[in-house]
């Protein structure tokens, strides 16, 4: 294979990474990188098959590499922490963590958001004024915060703080190797988030009077460490996936003319294709990591026991096998399920929420910029591996 594997872990890819997706993809679905000592797996037909294979493990594996004597102790403590969330767990655990919060999530409780969501974009757009403006930092990234953190029983006031702890969890996450520093970080804000779950979230919990938020109760009667495992994963699932969604968004229908403004504002079905082809064109998570427990036969490789192998959805959302002209933003376009959200057991709780809370934002935001006469879009993304991270999104109002 010709592919050279320093172009995977190069800062112009942790910006933009779906043309050195697609060279993977291209020369051999399923590539071995010995620096991250892990098998990508880049195309759509073997990352369906592979989400939904129980032998897989969901832990993520062996990603620490080499660290000092003096790194490894907090290293491994970070490792630890992440390995006991929902998403990174196996049956029994994964069962019983998903069913203790599963009522919260169903159609009729995420819909039950949307009137509060629409209020919520309706006063941020309010407040953006004419000129240069970041519609990142001051639109999806406080919106998708307020919700995230209301949905969590979170209060308003602890919004910033609450986001900044989220922000230490998700920088760990996004490097190829553990950075200590990084770990430290994470594990300072795990010990604060502990005191802030028990003395503040717990409590509000079990006092609730809003049917939204009592579905979580038992989440609130859970051990101290499921208890945090299950609100910590939440709150990353909810904060920064939904703001580059929406952004991401934001930044493509800024150019876009007004009768399509129009119709996203007023077409429910045009909405919903919009929000689906924003997850399937630069879904938040690139990667699902695996470990294999048995010998497992992947393409033209056969990959041995306790092997990390990362599935690419990132990449197999925009195979050409299954999309055509893939990296064009195509709304309504025929094709399979995006993979964003992933399949199987693991497949994301909170999908149809987020969904609810997209569509009714990008609803709010094209009324807005059809008022406002928004133009031309600048973005630049902070550079992350696996994530989609948004520094700011800049339109002129």
């Amino acid at each position: 294979m010709t592919f050279d594997s320093r172009l995977l872990l190069a800062d112009e890819t942790a910006r933009n990474p779906y043309p050195v997706f697609a060279r993977m993809r291209d020369e051999d679905p399923v590539y071995w990188d010995e620096a991250t000592n892990s098998w990508y797996i880049t195309s759509y037909a073997l990352v369906t098959t592979l989400l939904k294979d129980t032998t897989l493990s969901a832990c993520p594996g062996d990603y620490i590499g080499e660290q000092s004597p003096a790194d490894l102790p907090v290293v491994k403590q970070a490792e630890a922490f992440f390995n006991s969330w929902m998403v990174f767990s196996d049956p029994p655990q994964q069962t019983r963590l998903r069913e203790t919060v599963a009522p919260a999530f169903p159609r009729r409780t995420a819909e039950a958001w949307s009137a509060y969501t629409r209020e919520l974009a309706t006063g941020f757009l309010a407040r953006i004024g004419p000129g240069d403006r970041d519609l990142h930092n001051d639109f999806s990234l406080p919106l998708a915060t307020r919700l995230t953190c209301a949905v969590l029983g979170v209060p308003a006031q602890d919004d910033a703080r609450v986001r900044q702890w989220s922000t230490d969890l998700i920088s760990f996450l996004s490097t190829p190797i553990a950075d200590p520093q990084r770990a430290a970080v994470t594990m300072r804000a795990v010990e604060e988030l502990r005191s802030y779950l028990q003395h503040v979230v717990v409590p509000a919990l079990r006092a609730a009077t809003d049917e939204r938020l009592m579905a979580l109760e038992g989440m609130a009667d859970l051990d101290e460490e499921s208890a945090l495992a299950l609100f910590t994963q939440l709150l990353t699932g909810g904060v920064d996936p939904v703001a580059s969604s929406l952004t991401t968004t934001l930044g493509l229908m800024a150019g876009w003319k007004p009768d399509r403004l129009k119709a996203v504002a007023l077409e429910p079905d045009v909405t919903e294709s919009v929000v689906e082809e924003a997850l399937r064109f630069d879904p938040p998570f690139h990667f699902v990591p695996r470990t294999t427990t048995t010998p497992v036969r992947i393409g033209d490789h056969t990959v041995g026991v306790g092997q990390r192998v990362v599935l690419v959805v990132a990449a197999a959302n925009r195979d050409p096998e299954q999309y055509e002209n893939p990296d064009e933003f195509r709304p309504g376009r025929p094709g399979p399920v995006h993979l964003s959200f992933g399949l199987g057991k693991h497949y994301c709780l909170g999908a149809m929420l987020a969904r609810v809370i997209l569509r009714e934002s990008l609803r709010c935001a094209a009324e807005w910029m059809l008022e406002s006469g928004t133009r031309a879009s600048h973005g630049e993304r902070l550079p992350a591996f696996g994530v989609t991270t948004w520094s700011r999104m800049m339109v002129s109002v």
